[in-house]
């Protein structure tokens, strides 16, 4: 494995935690703004999560249809965290978290559409 793969490889690893660090915030700030535990949400939520970490687990060993699926969802999401930048009169502090979603949805959408280094790690994962 020379450096590039492993670049690639390393990178991957750490966009897909942060995703799955993004998407476990959500599920807390979401629930944490009410008074009672909303079941059918949480439910909802975890479920997305498990379907989170297949989905990342799916692209870390290659399969091309799981890397298309994650720039769909990655650049749907990025539009709505635009959006929400734009639209949610709120204070800056609370965008915060927006802010955050918006950059690493937009890192990992250059990584796993544009990055000469994740291709090389997707080939070698491919071969292998």
């Amino acid at each position: 494995m020379n450096k590039t793969i492993k670049t690639g490889m390393n990178r991957t690893i750490l966009l897909s935690i942060s995703i799955l660090i993004l998407s476990i915030f959500s599920i807390y700030f979401e629930q944490s703004g009410k008074m009672d535990l909303d079941i059918k949400k949480l439910i909802r939520q975890v479920i997305r999560f498990f379907l989170t970490i297949g989905l990342l687990y799916c692209v870390y060993i290659g399969k091309n249809w799981a890397r298309i699926l994650m720039l769909i969802l990655l650049g749907f999401s990025t539009i709505i965290s635009i959006g929400g930048i734009l639209f949610i009169n709120k204070d800056l502090i609370i965008k915060t978290p927006i802010f955050a979603m918006l950059i690493i949805y937009s890192l990992a959408i250059y990584h796993f559409a544009f990055s000469k280094k994740f291709q090389a790690f997707s080939n070698y994962q491919k071969q292998i």
